[in-house]
């Protein structure tokens, strides 16, 4: 638990995650009043309009869990001193994984709420903040095997609002296996959400384990 507090500490003290944190909200809020407003006047907005900004400012959480990893690789190499301090890889990336998911959880929460409430859509907002919790997660292991921010961020944001699109219109029934369907319709997408983030979760400790600081 010494870790997991230690690498949270971390994490707090990076100016780039509040801003993005700040910057998340923001648009969230003004995504969510946007759609608000187009319901009230009739316009159609999609089958569910709890969620539908969660469409949209989940590039948030991705950007969050990206610098979150990719920080300790960039100028100054602050890896090479956590790893000093705890050399067990595969404890350390527990510990990295566990810390973020504590910083993003509230973050989620209230992302979450945001969005579903004003739509009445109340039910949706736990499964809404775990789909937020698990997008991070899924950013801060892809950019803890690439190790760059710029290249997680383009290749994420390629998958999630050009790839993934893409293929649910070509084909509907590719929707259950991509990561970002729960967006869209948790009941139908939570497992492929899942099952991406525990398998690049276990990329990242592999690559850690292997690949030199």
């Amino acid at each position: 638990m010494n870790t997991v507090r230690a690498e949270l500490r971390k994490l707090l003290t990076l100016p780039s995650l509040r801003l993005t944190v700040l910057l998340t909200w923001t648009a969230n809020l003004m995504v969510t009043y946007a759609y608000a407003a187009a319901e009230s006047r009739g316009e159609s907005i999609g089958d569910n309009a709890a969620l539908a900004p969660l469409g949209y400012t989940q590039a948030g959480f991705l950007v969050l869990g990206v610098l979150a990893a990719a920080s300790e690789y960039q100028e100054g190499g602050q890896i090479r001193t956590t790893l000093l301090a705890m050399p067990r890889r595969r404890h350390l990336q527990a510990a990295k994984a566990l810390a973020l998911a504590a910083l993003t959880l509230p973050v989620a929460a209230a992302t979450a709420a945001t969005s579903t409430l004003p739509a009445d859509g109340a039910t949706w907002t736990p499964a809404a903040t775990a789909y937020l919790t698990l997008t991070t997660l899924l950013g801060a292991a892809v950019a803890g095997v690439v190790r760059r921010a710029v290249p997680a961020v383009v290749l994420l944001l390629g998958l999630y609002f050009i790839a993934g699109p893409l293929l649910r219109a070509r084909s509907a029934a590719s929707a259950s296996y991509l990561p970002d369907t729960a967006a869209l319709d948790p009941s139908r997408g939570a497992t492929a959400s899942i099952i991406w983030t525990l398998s690049a979760l276990t990329l990242a400790a592999l690559s850690l384990h292997r690949r030199d600081a």
